[in-house]
C-alpha cells in the first residue's frame, strides 16, 4: 500500500488479491473506468472505496468475525449503519493495514460488535464489557434506534504475531507516527485497545491491575504529551 496526499492506494499485487482478479481482468476494470487509480511512474496504483475495503479485505473480516472463536453463536456481525462502515474503513486505513504491513500478522482478540452480538454478550458474558463507552459497536443502533455507544468511531484489540511479548514497541509506533483516537495500554504481553475517530483525540490510557486483579486507570495522556508517555514504555 500507498500513502498519496492522505489517500491510501493498492498495488496492482494488492488489487489482484483483495479483488480476486486476474491480471487481465484487472486491466479491463480499470480500462472500463471501474477501478479509480493513479500511475506512478510504470505502477498503477488504485483507489478503493470504503464499501469495498470493508466487505473485501481480510483484516476487515477479522474485526467482524473475531466473536466466532470466543462465542459459540451463529449471527451475522457486519456493520449495518453507513457511519459504523466508514469508521471501519478509517480504521483498516489508519492503524490495521499500516501497522499489519510494518510489523506482520495482526490477530483481532476482540472488535466489532454489533447490535445482534451486543444483545447476546449482555445476556451472555457482560463482565467487563462497557458498550456505552468503549467503541466496539460504532455507530450501531438498538432495536429501538438508540446509539448502542455515545461515542462513535470504533475500536478493537489486537497483538502483532511475533510481538505478544512487546506490545509496548507498537504502541509507541501507533502513537508516534500514526492517527488515533484512543488506546488504551493493558501491559506489553497483553493486546492493546485502539478506536479512531472523526476527531482524534491521540489519548493514550495507561492500565493498571490492582492487587485483586482489577483493571485501573494509570497514567493517561494526549497528543505529544502521549508520545512522550508511549517513549517511557520502551524502558
Amino acid at each position: 500500500m500507498f500513502q498519496v496526499q492522505n489517500t491510501l492506494y493498492f498495488t496492482s499485487k494488492e488489487m489482484k488479491k483483495l479483488l480476486s482478479l486476474s491480471d487481465c481482468h484487472l486491466m479491463h476494470e480499470r480500462e472500463k473506468g471501474n477501478l479509480p487509480f493513479i500511475k506512478k511512474g510504470n505502477q498503477f496504483l488504485y483507489e478503493v472505496d470504503d464499501e469495498t475495503l470493508v466487505s473485501k479485505h481480510e483484516l476487515s473480516a477479522q474485526v467482524i468475525n473475531w466473536y466466532q472463536n470466543k462465542h459459540e453463536v451463529e449471527l451475522d456481525n457486519s456493520p449495518t449503519e453507513v457511519a459504523s462502515i466508514k469508521a471501519l474503513a478509517l480504521l483498516l486505513k489508519e492503524i490495521l493495514i499500516p501497522i499489519n504491513d510494518k510489523f506482520g500478522k495482526i490477530t483481532i482478540t476482540y472488535g466489532f460488535v454489533s447490535s445482534k452480538l451486543n444483545s447476546y454478550i449482555q445476556k451472555n458474558s457482560r463482565a467487563g464489557t462497557y458498550p456505552s463507552i468503549d467503541q466496539h459497536s460504532s455507530h450501531e443502533l438498538t432495536s429501538n434506534n438508540i446509539s448502542i455507544c455515545d461515542r462513535g468511531g470504533i475500536a478493537c484489540d489486537f497483538y502483532v504475531s511475533g510481538f505478544e511479548s512487546k506490545m509496548n514497541v507498537i504502541t509507541n509506533y501507533i502513537v508516534s507516527k500514526l492517527e488515533f483516537d484512543k488506546l488504551y495500554y493493558y501491559g506489553s504481553g497483553r493486546p492493546i485497545h485502539i478506536s479512531v475517530s472523526n476527531a482524534m483525540q491521540k489519548h493514550l490510557q495507561i492500565m493498571n491491575e490492582s492487587a485483586n486483579g482489577r483493571r485501573i486507570p494509570g497514567k493517561r495522556a494526549y497528543g505529544d504529551e502521549a508520545i512522550s508517555l508511549a517513549k517511557e514504555l520502551l524502558t
